[in-house]
């Protein structure tokens, strides 16, 4: 099929690439030339594992293209996928300017041509936008033009992104036409073959089924480390083993069971907030929903408020391990090191920080902190050590060794991912989320 992506970011870029690695012939527009000149020349602006060589190899081959001109590809594709941001308005609810602005372009495009067009929403939008993007392309039609709408959410985690469109545990089909769920189901037959991954809905269903995905998976993250918040204040009590035990119910699972520094990037934070913006519009207070963002905010301070309250702030040099809000990503959208390394420079800290792809940490947070290029030289002299991001080489760390380096000996394990035997052994004082401090066994 021939194909127009529009949008580059992470699920538009996505998206073309590995659908254009299929045999499509796809071409991905976005209005910021330089973008788009980068990306003609081979060098892509997000850093997702795997995407660069995809991106290349069908660029070389002629299956997959860059543009910004709409109207161009626009004419000649049968599917149009909307891929553009919809990010979050000062009120929590999803800004669809970019969004409406898009569907207004490929209005003007498709008006008067021949043939049947899908338009497919990838962007995570709230409950109800397929009406209004209905409306502002038909607004721009002449009315002989046919065309339908899809709603085909993405489910892709960054990190894995690749993977999770290229094996996808469910494809989710939202349109009001028949023709139009055909046409997608086509367009994904080689990622079904192996078996029926598809489900088909209504437009309502499509965007509900997104937004409620996020919100369940946000809910399980800002329950645990709640409770991990509840355990730090029960005398004896260790979240790593109550977790170990709840989990085993098979009713439960370990699926985003974990304590860590709360959720971030660019899916979480906006869908819970934008689910309940358009709820209240709609007429209907979430109460359960309307709560979570704010329990994963508070968590951060808590956490960064139990570091401040350790350490003498006076004076003290503080190491960080890891900034983006996961690891394999360059994502600092919402990262729980924000709000806790703001915290520590407004008490006085001296923070030193090291992680693997810092480019975009250094544009938020500047000269005010020390960046440094290996994992041991921020314990160099540092009076304690936080882990924020589980990148896999913090996952062993040397403890003999960060015990010589460092200058004091508190480690703050906010992942729970190392023994606290060993740090305990080598003279640390281990600190975890939701583990009684200091853990001594």
């Amino acid at each position: 099929m021939k194909i127009t992506v529009v949008g580059t970011g992470y699920v538009g870029l996505v998206t073309g690439a590995i659908l254009s690695d299929r045999g499509n012939e796809v071409t991905c527009v976005d209005i910021n030339k330089k973008i788009i000149d980068n990306l003609n020349d081979g060098k892509i602006h997000i850093f997702e594992p795997g995407l660069k060589e995809i991106v290349s190899k069908n660029v070389s081959n002629g299956n997959l293209s860059f543009t910004t001109n709409l109207d161009g590809c626009v004419k000649d594709s049968q599917v149009i996928f909307l891929a553009v941001g919809t990010p979050s308005g000062e009120d929590g609810s999803f800004n669809l300017k970019y969004l409406k602005s898009a569907a207004c372009d490929i209005g003007k495009a498709i008006k008067g041509l021949d043939g049947f067009r899908v338009v497919v929403c990838k962007s995570t939008v709230p409950q109800g936008t397929y009406l209004e993007v209905e409306k502002v392309i038909n607004r721009e039609l002449s009315g002989t033009e046919r065309w339908a709408y899809v709603s085909n959410p993405e489910f892709l985690a960054e990190g894995s992104a690749v993977r999770d469109f290229s094996k996808p545990n469910r494809i989710v089909i939202g349109s009001n036409n028949f023709d139009a769920i055909e046409v997608m189901k086509e367009l994904y037959h080689p990622f079904n073959i192996q078996r029926d991954r598809i489900f088909s809905g209504s437009c309502s269903d499509a965007e509900l089924t997104k937004l409620f995905s996020n919100t369940a998976l946000a809910n399980r993250i800002a329950m645990v480390n709640e409770f991990a918040r509840i355990a730090d204040s029960t005398p004896g009590a260790d979240m790593d083993n109550i977790r170990r035990m709840v989990c085993e119910d098979k009713r439960i699972g370990y699926s985003f069971m974990f304590p860590s520094p709360g959720y971030g990037g660019s899916c979480f934070p906006k869908d819970v907030q934008g689910l309940v913006a358009k709820s209240l519009d709609f007429g209907f207070s979430p109460l359960l929903v309307s709560q979570i963002h704010e329990s994963n905010e508070a968590h951060k301070i808590y956490l960064a408020k139990k570091v401040s309250s350790i350490v003498d702030c006076e004076n003290a040099t503080v190491g960080v391990w890891g900034l983006t809000f996961k690891p394999n990503t360059d994502d600092m959208r919402d990262s729980a090191s924000i709000p806790i390394i703001t915290h520590l420079l407004n008490k006085g800290v001296k923070v030193k920080v090291y992680d693997p792809k810092d480019v975009k940490a250094r544009e938020i947070f500047g000269e005010r902190v020390e960046f440094c290029s290996d994992k041991y030289d921020v314990a160099n002299g540092s009076d304690a050590l936080v882990l924020l991001t589980e990148w896999r080489e913090f996952d062993t760390p040397d403890f003999n060794k960060l015990y010589d380096e460092m200058k004091g000996n508190v480690v703050f394990d906010f992942r729970n991912r190392w023994l606290c035997k060993a740090a305990n052994r080598a003279g640390l004082s281990y600190y975890g989320v939701g583990r009684n401090y200091p853990l001594k066994n």
